[in-house]
């Protein structure tokens, strides 16, 4: 389990900016029990590569390796569905998310889907 902001070691513009709030990847909160299941929540982000970073990850990507222009646009755009699926579950009254998975898709020619989803929850001490 980590907090976000705090054990989570996200960079500057993640979400770090907001209160934190446990999120698990599992469905245990060592030394907290959950009280409540409040149902899914998610965070959706739908990016595009762009011409110019298109561009310039087209001729890197032809030679092997890392693609950073790519990379960057990825991390970000986790960071940003993460941020969201975290004010997703505020909404709905949660003060942690389990289960928490990414997922992505390619939904069109240079679109890329990121969706990170999880259960808000209300936990509290043991």
């Amino acid at each position: 389990m980590a907090s976000i902001g705090e054990e989570a070691g996200m960079s500057s513009g993640g979400a770090e900016s907001m209160t934190a709030m446990p999120v698990s990847t599992t469905f245990d909160f060592p030394g907290r029990t959950i009280q409540r299941q409040l149902g899914m929540c998610f965070g959706l982000v739908v990016r595009s590569v762009g011409l110019a970073k298109g561009f310039t990850g087209s001729f890197r990507a032809l030679k092997a390796g890392e693609v950073p222009q790519y990379t960057q646009l990825l991390e970000d755009s986790r960071r940003h569905a993460l941020d969201r699926m975290l004010e997703n579950a505020r909404l709905m009254g949660a003060n942690a998310v389990a289960g928490m998975r990414f997922d992505s898709a390619e939904i069109g020619q240079g679109l890329a889907e990121i969706v990170a989803y999880g259960t808000a929850v209300v936990i509290g001490s043991t």
